[in-house]
């Protein structure tokens, strides 16, 4: 299935791009996930997802495909197994980190197979949920980006 999303961040598009390229950083900021550790080019970590009844586990990998700064656009591949054995998931993510008039705007595709019990639930709940947790994501973002110019003394943009 596919997914679209257009959340917006209240920080400056570059410092977003900045920060959604720091894995060990910007893991924090998404709701239900921990980051283990790399291995060569993976990235390995869970994550916890609750759609209607069912709350899921997954552990696996994400690794960066592509990332162009100029542009402000990335491309990541995850994959994850149910940590309870009853199914699996796969992602490919395209984001553009654009200028909006409250800072940035991430746009985000995501290509998505999922497999097992939460597949079930279909396209309208998977999307309602990942939008969710996606503005808790940006919210989150925006609050690191704020603890970063605090901390340097730096003003948020205008």
């Amino acid at each position: 299935m596919q997914l679209n999303h257009t959340v917006p961040v209240k920080a400056a598009p570059d410092e977003v791009f900045a920060l959604v390229n720091d894995v060990a950083r910007v893991a924090s900021c998404m709701p239900g996930a921990a980051l283990d550790g790399r291995d060569g080019d993976a990235w390995q970590g869970r994550v916890r997802v609750k759609v209607g009844p069912i709350t899921a586990a997954y552990a696996g990998t994400v690794r960066f495909l592509e990332s162009d700064p100029a542009a402000r656009r990335l491309r990541v591949q995850a994959r994850g197994a149910d940590t309870h054995g009853s199914g699996d998931a796969e992602a490919l993510v395209a984001l553009a980190v654009t200028e909006a008039p409250e800072g940035a705007r991430l746009e985000l595709t995501t290509d998505l197979v999922i497999r097992g019990k939460i597949a079930q639930f279909g396209k309208g709940a998977v999307a309602t949920v990942s939008g969710k947790i996606l503005e808790q994501f940006a919210q989150n973002l925006g609050t690191l980006l704020d603890q970063d110019r605090a901390a340097g003394g730096t003003e948020a943009p205008a």
